[in-house]
């Protein structure tokens, strides 16, 4: 130290006291906790929902590997079903994640339903689960990787729990988690629209036009038709329906689903290749309706390979037959000998016929020798 003192001091150096500590430690913080290009880091998500008579709720659980768990509890204020639950307890993780900003998302549900369908191995059929998963699709862009994978109940006791806390116990004093009402369903807000823009151009969405806000074709005729008919149609939770006088809500297909359900019960597992009529009446009885239904389901049938090949052959004529008169009587006619025959008594061994070709009138005669006498003598007959 007393040498470098030395080599130090022809450069007259000085020492001065800091005086800008705060933006010293605003500059070491930056320096120390940046964290720079490293990949961001995983966190998983547990999610679960139930339903009662009265109301549903929703157990959501995000951990991160660093051992940090937020746990959320959110109670429905609504009637929900099932698998309306497990959705809205989906959307409600999805935006927790988002909010702490994980980027990275494994998320787990004991719902195989859910998982199928947004993994793509089901097909979402139901119109309000369609709207769901279309909102769980746009959340999901957020993210840079997500994993949705199907547990089983046993790994995903905690967020049951806390599901189950929400739909049955409505206190107010349990200060470990994030607890939450929702008043209305996620989707609330655009079902009508999604409902009414996804029927455009079929025969339902004069209807449902009407049935929602009044809507009513320009065209007088086409408007008095629509009145008329809606008083025999209902919306259901987003699904419309027809009434009957002595049968229940049958549910209104859309024209893209129709092949499917005629094919599925004409020769499905539990079809029979039925006549055309009877395929209508099944289709009804099975709780599906649209205009069409008797005019498709006869054209299914007429174009079905097995039921062309096995059905039973009609021997009946496909009309009346008419008989043609003869207009000249005994115009054409004809004249032959037949024989000899083994001799019957009075030695007759031959046969003179004559018939006519237009009342198919015959005359016939045995002889017992070939002659012109004889030949003559039957003609004059």
């Amino acid at each position: 130290m007393l040498a470098w003192s030395i080599e130090l001091s022809q450069f007259q150096i000085k020492f001065e006291p800091r005086n800008a500590i705060k933006a010293q430690a605003m500059a070491d913080f930056i320096a120390e906790m940046t964290l720079g290009n490293t990949t961001p880091e995983s966190w998983k998500l547990h999610i679960d929902g139930s339903s009662n008579v009265t109301s549903g709720g929703a157990g959501v659980i995000l951990e991160s590997q660093n051992g940090i768990v937020i746990e959320q509890s959110v109670r429905y204020e609504f009637p929900v079903s099932n698998n309306q639950a497990k959705y809205e307890a989906l959307l409600a993780g999805l935006a927790l994640a988002k909010d702490v900003g994980v980027k990275v998302l494994e998320l787990s549900t004991d719902s195989q339903v859910v998982s199928s369908q947004i993994n793509g191995d089901y097909q979402t059929r139901d119109l309000l689960l369609q709207q769901y998963l279309a909102k769980v699709n746009e959340l999901k862009e957020w993210f840079n990787h997500i994993t949705i994978r199907h547990v089983p109940r046993e790994r995903n006791t905690r967020a049951d729990l806390l599901s189950k806390l929400a739909s049955t116990k409505p206190g107010h004093g349990n200060k470990s988690l994030i607890q939450e009402v929702v008043k209305s369903p996620s989707i609330s807000t655009t079902a009508n629209a999604c409902l009414t823009l996804s029927r455009q151009g079929s025969w339902t969405y004069p209807i449902l036009q009407y049935l929602l806000d009044g809507t009513l074709p320009k065209d007088p005729k086409e408007e008095k038709r629509t009145k008329r008919e809606a008083t025999n149609y209902t919306i259901v939770a987003g699904q419309l329906y027809k009434r009957g006088l002595s049968q229940p809500l049958l549910k209104c297909v859309e024209p893209e689903d129709t092949k499917y359900i005629l094919r599925e019960i004409h020769e499905g597992c539990c079809g029979h290749h039925i006549g055309g009529k009877t395929l209508a009446q099944k289709v009804i009885r099975a709780g599906y309706f649209w205009t069409t239904v008797i005019r498709d389901s006869m054209k299914l049938v007429k174009n079905c390979d097995k039921c062309q090949r096995h059905a039973n052959i009609h021997q009946a004529n496909p009309h009346q037959l008419s008989i043609i008169s003869g207009e000249r009587p005994f115009g054409t006619w004809r004249i032959d000998l037949v024989g000899p025959f083994p001799t019957a008594p009075g030695q007759l061994r031959y046969l003179i016929v004559a018939i006519d070709y237009y009342t198919k009138w015959i005359e016939a005669e045995s002889l017992a020798s070939i002659t012109a006498t004889q030949c003559r003598k039957f003609l004059w007959r």
